[in-house]
């Protein structure tokens, strides 16, 4: 799922959503580093242009080639997708020890994109290419504009910054850029839908670039702006509760016993389609379902990321990526309303008093 170029330039992105936080893979960020606990404070950084950290806290400066392309691999570990205003994520450069923020230019820039599930760990592989003109000391930037209002606690951006070198190179290539730097325009269209107001689904899910897989069961209740998520992966259960009434998530690891709190950002409708401000654009109509378990399906696409969903009922049938052909593949849905009893925590996680991060919103209501 990681790379096809002959140069890398390997940037790991943290990114929470509980935090929103953003971090460079050692040992190219800037400062300290540190992707354990989740929701690290290393990669809580929102001051522009560099999260508050300047050249001085460097370890490394890299060396690249000027006017070159590279592949830059971050990891978008949670998912902050806001439904009222989605999202981007961009890819940025400055020359300059420590340039002001009104020196970065972007090089790329795409669309957040819709999980349905915020504990989500998403591989990203850009194309960009490097300026031209080499610089002895410049600045890569990635940030997180997130748009979402319940990160609005110091911003709703997040930074992360790495020093490099830009040498000049003798072999000059001519090749067109890859750089996306227009604003992404979206149109909505009549198969744009959204599911059941409640239900559950099986799913599995495939990283086939290091022979990952695990599967589960998901149960989506709108009414009561709850959904939970029972997890097998490596002979460990997993179970996660979402309200999104209290902004609480439970994370219970079913191996150890142990419950982790999180807070929450805003429900989200399970829906397909930019009619519905989820950043896809509709594709193709009753094409082959990915999961041969139904039999036709509509298609949608956002970047690297193609949804399907069935012609019928619009249910979730797969969520996949060609670039990796990491998929996720839903099938048996079935209708509610459930028991109450299905949303109700583990005893344990009820007991968890110290909140892994709560949000803008969970701050002001949830406090007592």
């Amino acid at each position: 799922m990681f790379l096809n170029s002959v140069v890398v330039l390997l940037i790991l992105l943290y990114i929470p959503c509980l935090f929103g936080h953003l971090c460079l893979w050692q040992p190219m960020q800037r400062g300290n580093f540190s992707l354990n606990p989740p929701g690290s404070h290393d990669c809580y950084r929102k001051q522009s242009p560099c999260g508050g950290f300047n050249s001085s806290t460097s370890k490394q400066r890299t060396i690249l080639e000027a006017d070159s392309m590279y592949t830059v691999l971050f990891q978008q570990h949670l998912n902050h997708y806001y439904p009222g205003n989605p999202g981007q994520l961009d890819i940025s450069f400055a020359v300059g020890l420590d340039p002001p923020e009104e020196d970065f230019r972007r090089l790329m820039v795409f669309d957040d994109y819709n999980p349905m599930n915020h504990n989500t760990q998403t591989n990203f592989s850009i194309r960009i290419q490097l300026p031209s003109e080499p610089c002895e000391f410049c600045v890569l930037r990635v940030r997180y504009l997130t748009n979402n209002p319940d990160e609005e606690d110091k911003g709703t951006t997040f930074h992360q910054c790495s020093d490099i070198q830009l040498k000049s190179t003798l072999k000059k290539v001519s090749r067109p850029s890859l750089n996306q730097i227009q604003p992404i325009k979206h149109e909505n269209d009549p198969h744009d839908c959204c599911t059941s107001p409640s239900f559950r689904t099986q799913f599995t899910h495939r990283i086939p670039d290091i022979d990952y897989i695990s599967s589960g069961l998901i149960y989506y209740d709108k009414p009561s702006q709850q959904m939970r998520v029972t997890l097998f992966s490596m002979n460990i259960r997993y179970d996660m509760w979402m309200n999104f009434t209290s902004g609480k998530q439970y994370y219970y690891n079913d191996n150890n016993k142990t419950c982790h709190l999180f807070g929450l950002d805003y429900w989200n409708d399970w829906c397909y389609g930019n009619t519905f401000n989820q950043s896809e654009d509709f594709q193709i109509s009753n094409t082959s379902c990915l999961s041969g378990r139904s039999r036709y399906c509509n298609q949608w696409k956002n970047g690297d990321f193609f949804f399907q969903s069935t012609t019928t009922g619009c249910y979730p049938a797969a969520l996949y990526r060609k670039s990796n052909n990491e998929n996720t593949i839903y099938f048996n849905p079935k209708d509610g309303p459930f028991s109450p009893d299905i949303f109700q925590p583990n005893p344990i996680c009820l007991k968890s008093s110290i909140v892994a991060h709560e949000h803008y919103r969970a701050i002001r209501k949830n406090k007592p």
